[in-house]
């Protein structure tokens, strides 16, 4: 069976380090060139990596290769133009978060696809970690029960977050800046456990006069969810380099869980369940243990998950609903950062 040909449009951290890998690793597929309006980064990616081709935009990478697969790396003002040009010459896109600019170019973007045939996806990677995965299987099971609040915690340290950093960094150009960037992240996580949310309200403050350009480093979120909350808090102050952790509180337990793990968590008087799963966790790590092969990271999930999605129907791991969803919260986010941040302090 002849390999299909994929292309990647972007040269940067997103196309050279996160996808460019997994699309040379999978068999099925042949990497045949790199997209970038900067060429000679373009060609040096390529040749670092023993790719064929190097292009200054797409529309000379499918005319000169003939690839049938896109995997679309570049900031989200450029998304629309690209996956709808890729749709209309005959191929399937994967394209990284956030989706699109405004709701409205994702809805076209969609419109394009249906229309053509096309397969589309979003990059919403980090649901496919093991303690995302391992909380969504609870829910699923039904072992929290009904989930009345969810609490997401995403905080970065602003002196090592390179979009922090960085004042010319695309994230700064759109509505809510470097946290519109990361909220897609929160709220397809929280997808996964409650389903469709309504936003209810944004906080935001500037608490120093470090990065000056961004208009807030301390950010909170709530939504509503069928059956309870949702709640994502964002900063940009811990000491930590990250700092990941969350809950959820069903009507039959609670749990904390991280993108490595998840476990349920127990208050006195129930004490002894706390101290039975401790136990347990202390005679499993005990245990000897077959050495286990590594997972593959949540890019090389998402890249093969689509590479059998595009070949062989198997499931789209980001359908377009989910990420038009995601992109119409994250959208309102924007525009209620930008109204909350400007507001005048009361005094």
């Amino acid at each position: 069976m002849e390999k299909i040909k994929v292309l990647i449009v972007g040269s940067g951290v997103a196309g050279a380090v996160r996808h460019l890998p997994f699309f040379q690793k999978n068999p099925q597929v042949s990497l045949v060139g790199m997209c970038d309006p900067d060429l000679e980064r373009a060609r040096r990616v390529a040749a670092e990596n023993g790719i064929p081709g190097a292009y200054a935009s797409l529309e000379e990478g499918l005319q000169q290769t003939g690839a049938r697969m896109v995997s679309i790396c570049t900031p989200p003002q450029t998304h629309k133009d690209l996956a709808i040009y890729a749709f209309e010459h005959g191929a399937d896109v994967l394209l990284e978060k956030p989706f699109a600019v405004t709701l409205e170019e994702a809805r076209q973007i969609v419109a394009v696809q249906k229309r053509t045939g096309r397969k589309l996806s979003v990059v919403h990677q980090n649901k496919f970690m093991a303690g995302i995965l391992r909380m969504t299987e609870i829910v699923q099971r039904g072992d929290a029960g009904r989930v009345l609040h969810v609490g997401l915690t995403w905080m970065t340290n602003g002196d090592h977050d390179r979009m922090v950093l960085d004042p010319h960094f695309w994230c700064h150009k759109i509505p809510g800046g470097r946290w519109a960037e990361s909220l897609p992240h929160q709220l397809y996580i929280a997808y996964a456990l409650v389903g469709e949310m309504r936003l209810l309200s944004v906080a935001a403050r500037k608490t120093g006069t470090k990065w000056p350009w961004m208009s807030a480093d301390e950010v909170d979120v709530v939504l509503e969810s069928r059956d309870g909350y949702v709640n994502i808090r964002m900063s940009a102050n811990p000491e930590e380099i990250k700092r990941r952790i969350n809950i959820l509180h069903g009507t039959k337990a609670s749990y904390m869980f991280s993108y490595k793990t998840a476990f349920v968590l127990a208050e006195r008087p129930n004490a002894r369940i706390s101290i039975d799963l401790m136990r347990r966790w202390l005679a499993a790590r005990l245990a000897p243990q077959p050495k286990a092969e590594t997972p593959p990271s949540p890019h090389e999930h998402v890249i093969n998950q689509f590479i059998d999605y595009v070949l062989h129907d198997g499931p789209n791991p980001t359908s377009p609903e989910e990420a038009l969803h995601v992109e119409e919260l994250n959208e309102q986010f924007g525009a209620e950062f930008e109204r909350v941040i400007r507001k005048p302090a009361r005094g």
